[in-house]
C-alpha cells in the first residue's frame, strides 16, 4: 500500500488483511497508521510501515527490498495518489501553466514510481494486481482544472499498463472520485450521494477487494469511479 497513510489507504489496508494478506505500508511520513497496523496485527495478519520517498526510484525500490525481506513478494500493489495544494485565490488567468504542470507533475509522479518498481515485483511471479487511486479535491476552479489533466494522465497510463502487462497476468485498474468525471464545479452535474452508500474511502476498499478477487482476473486497463460526500472533500488550498 503505497501513499494514503492517512485517509483511504488505511480503509483498504484493513480489508485487504481481512482478505488475508499481510499488509506493508509505504509513505513519506506516518501519522494516523498506529490504530491500523495494532487492527491488522490483532487479525493474525501481519503489517509494517516502510517510509520511503514515494517520488524518488531509488527511495521506493529500496522500500520493495525491505518489504520483501520482512514478509514476501508482493502480490498486490495498491497506489494512492493524492491532490498537490493549489494556491488559495489565485484567479484563474494567474494561474500559469508552468505552475499548473508542476501540480500534474507532483501528483502523477509517485503513481508512475511505484508502479514501476511493483511491477518489476509482481513479473517475477507472472501474475498480481496493481490499483491505483486518487483521493477527492477540492471543487474550486483551479482545483478542478488541475485535477483534470492527472486524471487524464493516470487514465492513459493505466491502460498502456495493463496492455503491456496483461501476457503475465498483471491487471491494472484505477478508482477515481465520480466527480472528477464531471464538472464538479456545476452542482446541477454532480452524481447524486446515497448517504447510506459510506464513505469514499470504505467504497475504494469495496472495490478494491472486488479486483484483487479471482473472479476479476479479466478485468484489466479500467477507469471506476465512487462517488464522494461533499463532506469528504478536503480543503487543499494552501494557507
Amino acid at each position: 500500500m503505497a501513499g494514503g497513510s492517512e485517509h483511504t489507504g488505511l480503509a483498504v489496508a484493513l480489508r485487504l488483511a481481512a482478505g488475508g494478506f499481510d499488509v506493508a505500508l509505504l509513505d513519506t511520513e506516518f501519522t494516523a497508521a498506529d490504530k491500523t497496523v495494532r487492527r491488522i496485527e490483532e487479525s493474525g495478519r501481519r503489517c509494517i510501515t516502510v517510509e520511503a520517498e514515494l517520488t524518488d526510484a531509488r527511495s521506493v525500490g529500496v522500500a520493495f527490498g525491505q518489504v520483501r525481506t520482512e514478509l514476501s513478494s508482493p502480490a498486490v500493489l495498491v497506489t494512492c495518489v493524492g491532490p498537490e495544494p493549489v494556491p488559495d485565490g489565485l484567479p484563474e488567468d494567474e494561474f500559469a501553466d508552468e505552475q499548473r504542470y508542476t501540480l500534474v507533475r507532483r501528483s502523477l509522479r509517485p503513481a508512475f514510481v511505484c508502479c514501476q518498481a511493483g511491477a518489476g515485483q509482481l513479473l517475477h511471479h507472472r501474475c498480481g494486481r496493481i490499483i491505483i487511486v486518487t483521493e477527492p479535491v477540492d471543487v474550486s476552479e483551479n482545483a478542478w482544472r488541475t485535477s483534470q489533466p492527472v486524471l487524464a494522465g493516470l487514465i492513459g497510463f493505466t491502460r498502456s499498463a495493463a496492455l503491456e502487462l496483461a501476457r503475465s497476468g498483471i491487471t491494472v485498474n484505477l478508482i477515481a472520485p465520480a466527480d472528477c468525471a464531471v464538472d464538479s464545479r456545476a452542482p446541477a452535474h454532480q452524481p447524486a450521494v446515497n448517504d447510506s452508500a459510506g464513505s469514499y474511502a470504505d467504497g475504494v476498499a469495496h472495490v478494491t477487494e472486488f479486483l484483487v478477487d479471482e473472479q476479476a482476473a479479466g478485468i484489466t486497463g479500467q477507469a471506476i469511479y465512487v462517488a464522494a460526500s461533499p463532506a469528504e472533500v478536503p480543503l487543499l488550498r494552501e494557507r
